[in-house]
């Protein structure tokens, strides 16, 4: 099947099973989309609300992802382990009886936790965040928790199913609705302070998730009609578990995730509440360390995750796709698909560090018109790698039924870089670096204690040519290439984006014709992605 066929179903939406490499790339292209169009947004939000805008609902998000982690507990991935588990036996029925069961716990958690957000708001903006003007932002968001606990199940379903398609779409309606709704509530409030503008990027979320729920519930509609032949058609097997013991399991399975995933939301909350407060210490005002965690956390923090497009991507197609060969105990194909998202991985994340590095000021001054936060960028550019490989690698882990073992290694990254920004913000002739090399140290840590951890179940065995050296070689053209490009194109036109724009695709279009030569992309590759 050629590209032009392949666009043309997926515009059908034809919704089907889907390969690591075709869900990979459905799931990126979305991404793609959502962060170009994401960063639209932050484009024209910069200028009307500042970086101080900007850092005051950075200040709140951390919080809104906690509760939602709580709310969702670990469910949407236990889902999309079990569902992939049970769809690779024929058991349709057992599959649809997780979904149910899931969605009565996520009704009932959602609607919880969103009161209980709403109406302690002021508590968490006073006591927890020191600033009274999140308050608004948060009573903004609170009804996102409903509408994204919710949703999350039929992700979790849809990737158990091995359908990246719905949560693709899912993405970009909730996306599009975001921008609009937010834009218009903003503009509306130009006239007021800067929190209530603030809280319109607060309304925004909550409206776009509300419309990406009712996106993804149109989409299983459809899929429950196309799964009813097979589930009319299957005996009732005796092996098939009650719902309180599915529902044991599912919660067995994602009370590890979910205290991970607190891990992880704490270590944004610290980060939040911890570098502000050190950066006064260190002497800077409220509203001057405000507007440097602004700078990391809304500007800086968002460059460098734009990669993960595609390591979000490989992940959710990674896990129920690792469970699969679990379950079946096929560990050659299960070796294959490991090295193979650790391939993409590498591949698509050294180009990103190395334009973070070479071009910091350019970009953030592109994009945000801020190049002072062009030091931050090309410190932290030093470890994303590492921050691309972790999340890959723990997706692998938790596909391999350890859970427990991320969080392990989640708490020791999140120690570490707590003691470092804590005993380095407040030096004055450190100050933010201090922050970035805790971030930094934290990437780095995790991912090789995951790594470790995955030899230790599966073996050390890399296929080391392929994986580093191919892509190493490839990026010493990016090194060359890239200032000179860009120097030439500055002297013919004089402009940042021109010269970015042709340095950048320059780079890429050599790395990509390299990789291909020396047989780090194959024919191979390609076909299993149209194909």
């Amino acid at each position: 099947m050629n590209i032009y066929n392949y666009i043309k179903e997926a515009i059908t939406i034809n919704f089907k099973k889907q390969t690591l490499l075709q869900g990979t790339f459905i799931l990126m292209i979305a991404g793609l989309i959502n962060r170009i169009l994401g960063f639209g947004l932050r484009m024209i939000l910069v200028p009307i609300i500042g970086a101080e805008g900007i850092g005051l609902f950075q200040m709140v998000f951390p919080i809104f992802i906690t509760f939602a982690i709580i709310a969702t507990f670990g469910l949407p991935i236990a889902i999309s382990k079990f569902v992939s588990e049970r769809i690779t036996k024929k058991s349709f029925r057992e599959s649809l009886r997780l979904l149910k069961i899931s969605l009565v716990f996520a009704l009932l958690t959602g609607s919880i936790f969103s009161f209980i957000f709403y109406l302690n708001a002021h508590f968490i903006a006073t006591r927890l965040l020191n600033n009274p003007q999140t308050e608004l932002i948060l009573k903004g968001i609170a009804p996102a928790l409903f509408f994204i606990t919710v949703s999350s199940i039929f992700r979790g379903f849809f990737q158990g199913l091995r359908m990246m398609t719905p949560t693709a779409i899912s993405q970009i309606v909730e996306q599009v609705t975001r921008i609009i709704v937010t834009l218009v509530i903003v503009k509306s409030l130009l006239d007021y302070s800067l929190h209530y503008q603030a809280t319109g990027v607060a309304l925004g979320i909550s409206a776009g998730e509300a419309l990406g729920l009712l996106c993804l519930i149109l989409i299983f509609l459809k899929v429950r009609l196309d799964m009813h032949q097979n589930i009319t058609s299957e005996t009732e097997s005796e092996s098939e578990k009650s719902n309180k013991t599915l529902f044991k399991n599912l919660i067995k399975f994602g009370f590890p995730i979910t205290v991970g995933k607190i891990v992880a939301s704490l270590m944004y909350s610290m980060e939040a509440i911890l570098i502000p407060a050190r950066l006064q210490a260190a002497g800077h005002s409220i509203s001057k360390a405000t507007e440097l965690y602004g700078q990391l956390s809304g500007m800086v923090q968002q460059i460098v995750y734009l990669p993960t497009i595609i390591t979000i991507a490989i992940t959710s197609s990674l896990i129920p796709a690792i469970s699969e060969s679990l379950s079946i105990n096929n560990y050659f194909e299960l070796k294959n698909r490991y090295q193979e998202a650790l391939r993409l991985t590498i591949y698509a994340g050294l180009p990103a560090a190395i334009t973070f590095h070479l071009f910091p000021k350019k970009i953030c001054d592109l994009l945000f018109g801020y190049p002072q936060a062009g030091e931050i960028l090309k410190l932290i550019s030093l470890g994303v790698i590492f921050l691309y490989l972790l999340q890959i690698l723990s997706g692998v882990l938790q596909g391999l039924g350890k859970p427990n073992i991320v969080v392990i290694n989640s708490i020791i990254g999140l120690i570490i870089e707590i003691f470092l920004i804590y005993y380095l913000v407040k030096e004055p002739n450190i100050g933010l670096n201090g922050a970035v090399l805790g971030i930094v140290a934290r990437f780095i840590v995790v991912a090789i204690l995951n790594f470790i951890a995955i030899g230790k179940s599966i073996g050390f065995g890399l296929d080391i040519k392929q994986l580093f050296l191919k892509p190493i070689f490839a990026s010493g053209f990016m090194l060359i290439v890239l200032p000179a490009t860009y120097q030439y194109s500055w002297n013919l036109w004089h402009n940042n984006l021109i010269s970015l724009f042709l340095a950048i695709t320059t780079g890429l279009i050599g790395y990509l014709l390299i990789l291909i030569v020396i047989g780090g992309i194959t024919t191979k590759d390609l076909n299993r992605i149209f194909n």
